[in-house]
Formats: structure tokens, sequence, C-alpha cells
């Protein structure tokens, strides 16, 4: 019988046997989104690598025409990068062809967390159907994993997971929804779904962006299903399986 469940921290999941299960990692604001961009607009993939000096050292294995490198620390692009952590910077014409190395705060630390699964895919609101029509056809566990804040709970990733919950009703199991989590996820779902937008302006992390200039992101993020790409993580490369 397959399970789906929702997990607010990557730390909950720390320790937890995933060689035979599917996690979706979900960071909205804003590695997710950004990933699945840059992927439909012709990206040929992402190395997430936590340390931007081991970044910068992966990047000079290629020649200066196909990498670029890509990331943030509190918000606000690397020194010496080429490309901050804003989905808005990452256009067709600037990293079609291209594989990006990238740094950032919370969604590279997560992927790291949870390599071992058997599967790891990449959700955000940009591709909200193709990301539940994978799931959909996974025959087996699917954990979604916010990448939450440094450690602790995100509005928008959860409330991101409630949408996946929801739209998964029909195909996992009853007592898939009696998992205290997903309650948890869906309640935040009916309370926020409506107005995504608006939910990234409230939340911590929106707010934070907003205060450093980047309010135009927000606004980015919150579209849903612009994207029709499931970016998948496979030794050690993010890219795209298009559905």
């Amino acid at each position: 019988m397959k399970n789906l469940e929702v997990v607010f921290t990557p730390e909950e999941i720390k320790d937890r046997r995933l060689t035979d299960k599917l996690v979706v990692v979900i960071d909205v604001l804003r590695a997710s989104s950004t990933i699945v961009t840059a992927l439909a607009n012709g990206c040929v993939g992402f190395i997430p690598i936590f340390s931007p000096e081991q970044a910068e050292k992966k990047a000079r294995e290629f020649t200066k025409e196909k990498v670029l490198l890509g990331g943030e620390r509190k918000g606000k692009k690397i020194r010496g990068f080429n490309l901050g952590n804003s989905p808005r910077e990452y256009e067709k014409e600037i990293v079609k062809d291209r594989i990006i190395i990238f740094s950032t705060t919370n969604g590279v630390k997560t992927l790291e967390m949870v390599k071992g699964a058997y599967q790891i895919i990449i959700g955000s609101f940009l591709n909200l159907q193709a990301t539940s029509n994978y799931c959909s056809n996974f025959p087996g566990d699917v954990i979604l994993v916010c990448a939450g804040r440094e450690g602790c709970f995100s509005l928008e990733d959860s409330v991101c997971a409630g949408i996946l919950v929801n739209s998964l009703r029909d195909i996992f199991p009853p007592n898939t929804w009696e998992v205290d989590s997903n309650i948890t996820a869906q309640l935040l779902y009916e309370k926020f779904g409506n107005n995504i937008l608006e939910l990234l302006q409230k939340c911590y992390h929106g707010r934070y962006l907003e205060s450093i200039g980047l309010g135009k992101d927000l606004e980015f993020c919150s579209q849903t299903n612009i994207f029709n790409i499931v970016p998948v993580f496979k030794d050690g490369i993010i890219s795209n399986i298009k559905k």
C-alpha cells in the first residue's frame, strides 16, 4: 500500500530510510522556483553544492561558455557569482545550454539530506500539476519535504505541500489523510491556497525578500502551473523530465 506524507523540515527525515521512496523537495522561495524556471528555459542542469568555495572549484571543471555560478546567502547573490537565486534572472538567453553550479541556503542543504532516496524531484507552485502527475504514477511511498528556513517551519512550502496533498486525495489510501502533517498541510492550503501571492507577501521569508528589494520574485513564484516539467535530481545533477 502506497503512502503519502508531508514533513515540514528536512531535519525530520534525517535518519529515515528513503531507499524505496520518492521525495519531492519544495523550496518555493526560491530554489525550487528557480530550478524549474531555468530548466524550462533550456538550462542543461543544476549541480547543487552548498559551499560557495566548492561551487567555484567545480565550475573550473567546465569551459566558461558552458557554466554559470548561481546562488545566494541571506537572499542576496553570492559575491563573484553570475546569478543569484531569483528565477527572473534565469532567462532563456542566459541559461540555455548552460550548466548551473548552484549554492543556496536551504534548498541545496535539503537535497543533500535526502540524497539517499530512490527518486528525488523538485516541486513548486510553478509546476504543481506536473509534480502531482509524477507522484500519482509513482508505485511506492511519496514524501513531500519542505525545505523550510534554516531548520524551521516555513508557511509557503507547507501550503505548496498542502495543495499537492489535496490533488492526490484520490490516488493514495484513506489512512493517508489521518497523518497529522497531512491534515495540517491541507488546512493551510484551505486557509491560504486561494491567493498565493498574498500568502507569499505574508510569510516571513516573503516579507524579508520584499525588504531587500525582491518583491517581484514573490509575484513570479506565486504563479501556478506555468511550466509542465519535473526536475529530477540524480547522480549529483538536477535535470528536466518533460511531462
